[in-house]
């Protein structure tokens, strides 16, 4: 009984773009299956995502890449690679076996990948508990802000309303002093009115003064009259004298 030889592959896949995630993921399972069923096995597989392609294959210009490392014999590497040909799910397919330089440079280059992949993995995470504290940080801030203004409002609200309230017992307080103001100045108008002189003696008064008037500018005319005799009285004097 010979014994079979296991060798080191690697599968290189290329599925059609347009297929859903679930139909290539079926695609991958079959093949992998089938390694399984030959008496190999699947140690490493990975999915490149869609990538363009360097030349057209059936019409698409991009292609869904998919990578597996393997082991199996030399027979059941053929039997894959006939199958691979047929199936319509792979646009291209190449199965090349590795050699122990190949596989130790493959092993570095998935670790060197993995290590990335962490790092990346771990600067994301860091970046978004940095992004949700600073929001938590500025959320509270902001809640102590407004809650700092709401009390300093309430403060100047309670300071301004006894002022409020003293300022509209003033406005409505001038109306009343106005009525009592007006109700004074109206009061010695009408004290002041017996004070006033009746028609009667106003129009008395006013005949003396222009009596007194008159008899002041006559008074020197009379004088004058008097201190000269007049013709008649001469005459008469002279009358009396011829008669003696």
């Amino acid at each position: 009984m010979t014994s079979v030889r296991m060798r080191d592959y690697e599968l290189v896949m290329i599925l059609s773009p347009e297929a859903t995630e679930a139909e290539a993921s079926e695609t991958v399972d079959r093949i992998t299956s089938l390694i399984s069923d030959g008496g190999g096995s699947v140690s490493d597989q990975d999915n490149w995502g869609i990538r363009r392609l360097a030349y057209p294959i059936q019409r698409f210009i991009e292609g869904n890449y998919f990578i597996a490392r393997c082991k199996m014999d030399a027979q059941a590497a053929v039997e894959l690679d006939s199958t691979l040909n047929t199936s319509q799910d792979v646009l291209r397919h190449l199965v090349f076996r590795l050699d122990q330089s190949d596989i130790a440079a493959m092993e570095k280059q998935a670790e060197r990948e993995r290590a990335a992949r962490m790092e990346a993995e771990r600067r994301a995470n860091a970046e978004r508990e940095a992004r949700e504290r600073e929001e938590a940080r500025r959320q509270a801030e902001a809640e102590a802000q407004a809650a700092e203004s709401a009390a300093q409002e309430g403060a100047e609200a309670e300071e301004s309303a006894p002022v409020q309230a003293e300022a509209s017992a003033e406005a409505e307080a001038p109306p009343v002093v106005a009525e009592a103001s007006t109700e004074e100045e109206a009061a010695p108008a009408v004290e002041a009115e017996p004070a006033a002189a009746t028609p009667a003696v106003a129009e008395a008064s006013t005949e003396t003064e222009a009596v007194a008037e008159e008899a002041e500018e006559t008074s020197p005319v009379e004088a004058e009259a008097a201190a000269v005799p007049s013709e008649d009285a001469s005459t008469d004097e002279g009358e009396s004298k011829e008669g003696e």
